[in-house]
């Protein structure tokens, strides 16, 4: 080996012992830094501050969250307080509409007062009317009735072949209708029936009512309303007035 070589390898040898020895120290210092008070101490607070600055933002978070969750919540009742007041409000439409409804229909009823419907009477092709009315009074119901008593009478829908329509009139007196409606009973076994003009709506709440009510109570119909005569255990007999369908309750 060269006197060159020689040379290179020893300060190699030399470096690298160095380097064990530098090695060693570090190793030295670093086990008694880390088993010293104040390292410990450091790396405790260094933790620690690691810890809060984590905690902090977390707690900033949660902050912001909670301030949103509130301000939803105000929204919701904000939204909840206003359906409300729409649906009180609708019902008061509502309210307002059916009380409307009934008054239009118990002026429409009102002036129907002097009308009655003649149904089952056969039809003849040219006749007239009033006479009808006229012949079945006389001769049915022992009652004269007069032109005059008449405003006016026609029959009811399109015609058919075949078909009894009814009669529908009007007298000129409330009086007629009344005498007329005191003996309709008379027609009992002819087929013939004399009822009140009653609107639509009046109309279907008497069906309904006939349909609901109990055996002892009786469905009538007053000058503008129908009226139930209701019969409790004792016999007395109330008087209910039907305006509306949910009125049907009370029978």
């Amino acid at each position: 080996m060269s006197d060159g070589n020689k040379g290179a390898q020893k300060a190699q040898t030399r470096k690298t012992k160095e380097m064990e020895k530098a090695a060693e120290l570090a190793a030295m210092v670093t086990t008694d830094l880390l088993k010293s008070e104040e390292f410990e101490s450091l790396t405790q607070r260094i933790i620690t501050k690691a810890i809060e600055t984590v905690l902090d933002g977390i707690i900033l978070q949660l902050g912001r969250q909670e301030a949103r969750i509130l301000d939803l919540e105000l929204k919701v009742e904000q939204k909840e307080a206003e359906c409300k007041e729409l649906a009180e409000r609708m019902k008061e439409l509502d309210e307002g509409k059916q009380s409307q409804s009934s008054a239009l229909n118990n002026l429409e009823q009102y002036q129907r007062r002097n009308s009655l419907r003649i149904t089952r009477i056969p039809e003849i092709p040219g006749e007239l009317t009033n006479e009808v009315i006229k012949k079945v009074a006389s001769e049915r119901l022992d009652v004269t009735i007069v032109d005059a008593s008449i405003d006016r009478s026609h029959r009811v829908r399109k015609y058919q072949p075949g078909a009894k329509r009814a009669i529908l009139v009007k007298f000129v007196a409330h009086s007629t209708k009344v005498e007329v409606m005191e003996v309709r009973r008379r027609l009992k076994s002819t087929g013939v029936m004399i009822t009140e003009d009653l609107t639509k709506p009046n109309l279907a709440l008497l069906k309904k009512s006939e349909s609901q009510r109990e055996s002892e109570t009786r469905v009538v119909y007053g000058w503008y309303t129908i009226i139930a005569l209701v019969v409790d255990e004792a016999g007395t007999e109330t008087k209910v007035n039907l305006n509306i369908e949910k009125d049907l309750a009370k029978l």
